[in-house]
């Protein structure tokens, strides 16, 4: 009779080829939830400033003889520093109301509604990452027709939005605006 060796491991290499298949796919899951938590972001973010956008457009319609005083604004980041009179207790002119509006606005942009505590230093905790809005209420060189551009700063590095050129110069959003995310609503609103 003849002999036969046994082949001894094998057992071994197949536990750790198995181990070695596990750790790719909890790898690719971990990867998959990164991205899906990113994506998450990125909507959110779009969301917020499809939210405020259509905002500031409502709020121009309902004072809409005083288009001139919206057109050309360009905000975020604490640019309104004096608090205008609130239109809520007391009656105001059509360019206070603006005015009110204007500032209301962008402490929604810049996330005003809620606050954060940490050491000691409160910051707001909403609104949008390094806004910048720009409003054009004479778009296209149309009366009436008026353009609301929000940019923001977005996670990842895509090429720059051309719809518009809001925020494009403030240095927010990377050496080549690669960061910038953009949302851009064009509507007409008459003045009557």
């Amino acid at each position: 009779m003849r002999r036969l060796s046994h082949q001894t491991g094998v057992g071994l290499i197949e536990v750790l080829i198995a181990v070695l298949v596990l750790a790719v796919g909890l790898l690719g899951m971990v990867s998959m939830q990164v991205t899906a938590k990113r994506n998450s972001y990125e909507a959110t973010q779009r969301s917020i400033a499809t939210a405020l956008a259509r905002d500031i457009i409502e709020r121009i319609r309902i004072n809409s003889p005083e288009l001139t005083t919206y057109d050309g604004q360009t905000l975020g980041g604490g640019t309104i520093t004096t608090v205008p009179a609130s239109c809520n207790t007391s009656a105001c002119s059509t360019s206070a109301l603006a005015s009110r509006d204007l500032y209301e606005w962008e402490q929604s942009l810049d996330g005003a509604a809620e606050k954060i505590t940490l050491g000691g230093t409160t910051s707001n905790a909403g609104g949008l990452i390094d806004p910048t809005a720009c409003i054009d209420t004479n778009a296209g060189g149309t009366s009436g027709s008026v353009a609301v551009a929000i940019a923001w700063k977005g996670v990842a590095e895509l090429t720059n939005p051309t719809e518009s050129t809001c925020g494009e110069t403030s240095g927010l959003y990377g050496s080549i605006n690669e960061q910038r995310r953009l949302l851009v609503i064009t509507t007409y609103v008459s003045n009557t």
